[in-house]
């Protein structure tokens, strides 16, 4: 591919997504290619290194218990949960119930858990200089800097790390980030 300044915005979302999101990563060179045109040869050349890119992925060994954000069914029930307390304002009870669950006091604990394990997955999805960290009162806290969500490399992280839908519901998510680091 030549050198030109779409090229070099199209690698850093190569780069950005290649081993986290691949259903996004390959939208993003379906994108790319539509908007830019693209030869055979460097088509072919995407193509291999694709190819290529998911060997070395099948090859990576996943011994033991499986870790939560390896799950898209507990992401997208972490994120429902997030979406229907912090923006709809649901209550704990009325959200366990949506989820599928009775609304008891272990399953609403349940769900108040899976919710601080979201925010801990954004807040390590998130570059070290977009949060503030303090430690009071021997608890340790993140909240994020003014500004740090409108920065579109974020953003990106946030898409491609907790999965959440920035493209389409941007401000849903903002306050749903805003609100779980806080």
């Amino acid at each position: 591919m030549d050198s030109g300044a779409h090229n070099d915005s199209f690698r850093d979302l190569c780069v950005l997504y290649i081993d986290f999101n691949r259903p996004v990563f390959l939208e993003q060179i379906l994108r790319f290619v539509a908007s830019h045109g693209a030869t055979k040869s460097e088509l072919s050349a995407i193509r291999a290194a694709v190819q290529k890119r998911a060997k070395q992925l099948a090859k990576r060994g996943r011994r033991g218990r499986p870790r939560a954000a390896e799950s898209n069914a507990w992401m997208q029930k972490a994120i429902t949960a997030a979406f229907r307390k912090h923006v709809l304002g649901w209550s704990w009870a009325r959200v366990t119930e949506s989820i599928g669950m009775k609304p008891t006091k272990p399953n609403i604990r349940t769900v108040q858990r899976r919710e601080r394990q979201f925010a801990e997955w954004i807040a390590d999805s998130m570059p070290a200089e977009s949060l503030e960290t303090s430690i009071t009162g021997g608890r340790y806290s993140m909240k994020l800097r003014e500004g740090a969500l409108d920065s579109e490399r974020n953003r990106y992280w946030l898409v491609v790390k907790a999965g959440l839908p920035f493209d389409t519901r941007p401000e849903e998510c903002k306050t749903i980030v805003e609100s779980l680091l806080r």
